[in-house]
């Protein structure tokens, strides 16, 4: 199959996803793999792997700030010759509100792991299968001063619609509830031409597989029975369960001449009632052998226009965007969207040569 149509399908099967609720999401997918997805766990040439990225957006009103890390290694060989399998582990933390806002916040914390089947003796062509296990414990700030005047209570939150006027604070309100994930995934990487190093890769992920219940974070008064009267026949407790999210994703990897490569990637997020798709095109300078500067543009529909940068040193890679906000949003925002930093290095851990002594004949 040509590279134009491996990009054809992919788009296709993004564009037609359709799920329910938001997830958290990044503008640099690509160099959150294990957050993209699980069959990404040891899918590099190294030894070890290690990363993290920082997202901040809305600071012109409360704030959200989201930063991530991760580190995973290839670790024993496969079942078969050619085979292997990667472990890794990640950690998400995600706030909405800076200072006294509105001080929402989760943290995930996750093990993968991920079988790597090659499909030829020079693992060209690779099939990973991935999973991934984690717990995502949330809270909130009642003591926040701005809480009942910015947030608007929906059921994940345990508030069931409920307006400020029906809010009433009382013990135990905000503490740390959690949840567990159970996350799985599939990922196809090929060389289509050795000589020129082109590569595609494509895969597809589900997240919160077993549909996990989120615990209430606002108590609401009760009446002499016992019963919620605020929330009555207005709340279905289903609503407070995560709906399953399905990450899609497609990157190809052309050499273009001798200095440049072109870099397109496509990734679909869909979750509850919200599907967005991100189309990027990367271009790769060499200035040095072990020096390429990065340098793309993209768009999220329905959402944001994508300014992208980024440098690879040797084992190192980092990249910077910027999200020029497009929706309705820049009327509160004014165009200032999001950024994000990342890094990623790789290191390479070899081992030891035995060498054995010799003497040499001097007759020789």
């Amino acid at each position: 199959m040509r590279p134009s149509l491996y990009l054809l399908v992919v788009l296709s099967l993004c564009c037609s996803l359709a799920v329910k609720a938001q997830d958290t999401h990044f503008t640099l997918h690509d160099y959150n793999p294990l957050w993209l997805n699980p069959a990404q766990t040891g899918a590099f040439s190294g030894s070890v792997r290690v990363g993290g990225i920082y997202r901040g957006q809305w600071y012109t009103l409360n704030g959200l700030s989201t930063p991530s890390a991760y580190v995973d290694a290839p670790v024993i060989r496969g079942l078969r010759r050619y085979d292997w399998i990667g472990v890794g582990a990640n950690l998400i933390n995600d706030k909405a509100g800076m200072g006294a806002d509105l001080g929402l916040q989760s943290n995930y914390f996750g093990f993968s792991a991920a079988y790597h089947l090659s499909l030829d003796n020079n693992r060209r062509n690779v099939v990973t299968l991935g999973a991934q296990y984690g717990s995502t414990t949330y809270s909130l700030d009642v003591n926040g001063i701005n809480l009942l005047q910015q947030l608007t209570i929906d059921p994940a939150l345990g508030g069931g619609g409920l307006s400020q006027g029906e809010i009433r604070m009382s013990e135990g309100n905000g503490s740390n509830e959690s949840y567990n994930n159970i996350n799985a995934g599939i990922m196809l990487r090929s060389v289509l031409d050795p000589g020129k190093d082109n590569r595609f890769e494509a895969g597809v992920a589900v997240l919160h597989l077993n549909n996990p219940k989120k615990n209430t974070l606002l108590i609401a008064p009760t009446d002499s029975m016992g019963i919620d009267s605020t929330t009555v026949g207005r709340f279905d407790p289903d609503d407070r369960r995560r709906r399953p999210t399905i990450h899609a994703h497609a990157r190809l990897d052309l050499e273009v001449s001798d200095n440049w490569r072109f870099q397109p990637s496509v990734f679909a997020q869909s979750s509850s009632s919200v599907t967005s798709v991100s189309l990027q095109a990367w271009g790769s300078r060499a200035l040095k052998p072990d020096v390429n500067l990065r340098l793309g543009l993209g768009y999220r529909t329905g959402d944001a226009a994508q300014i992208l940068v980024g440098l690879d040193y040797e084992q190192l890679r980092a990249a910077l965007s910027y999200d020029i906000t497009l929706s309705q949003a820049r009327v509160v925002d004014n165009y200032q969207g999001a950024f994000e930093l990342s890094a990623q290095y790789i290191l390479n851990i070899y081992k030891k040569p035995t060498v054995v002594p010799t003497m040499l004949c001097p007759k020789i």
